[in-house]
Order: C-alpha cells, then structure tokens, then sequence
C-alpha cells in the first residue's frame, strides 16, 4: 500500500490524465490504452510495490482482488474500465510485442 500511497503523491503524466476526460468512441478507447503501456509500465519500475498490491493486505490477495474491482467500477466510466481491461492485457504481453486487442 505504501507503493500505491508514493505513487498517487505524483503528477500524473499527460496520457494518464487522458482518462479523466476519455470519450466513449472504440478506436480512442484503443488508442489511448496503446499509450498509456509506457507509462504504467515506468510506475511499475519507479514503484515495485504496486506489482504485489496485496503482499501485506490483512484480509489476503482474493479479497484485495475483489475490494480494488469494486473500487474501479465505483469510480470510473465504463470507457475507462474499458481502457484498464486493454490495458491489463496488453501489460500481459513481452515489451516490444504486437499491440492489437
């Protein structure tokens, strides 16, 4: 949680902030998780923590899983649920890789 904490401190970079203002249209949708790979992938390296969110959770990493789902479809537009999904799959795959979901 303290990677979380660290992380949500900083500026988020341009295309992150493309999310709060994402249009509900297919190829943005796309688009803007293609790009949005580089920069999750930099959190990642700045912020090793986030890769085990639920290494010290009370409760274990099941309820972490479900706890942190509910909390994405509370607070963001389906668009943007959307956008994480192609976002997950596409951080799934090598570096380098085919980008097409």
């Amino acid at each position: 949680m303290d990677a979380y904490a660290d992380m949500l401190r900083e500026d988020p970079d341009a295309v992150a902030q493309e999310l709060d203002d994402l249009p509900a249209d297919g190829p943005t949708r796309q688009d803007l998780a293609e790009r949005l790979v580089p920069y999750v992938r930099a959190l990642h390296v700045k912020h090793p923590g986030l890769d085990d969110l639920s290494s010290d959770a009370p409760r274990g990493p099941e309820h972490t899983a479900q706890t942190i789902g509910r909390a994405i479809t509370d607070l963001y537009s389906s668009a943007q649920v959307v956008v994480m999904r192609r976002l997950r799959t596409l951080l799934a795959r090598p570096e380098g890789g085919n980008t097409a979901v």
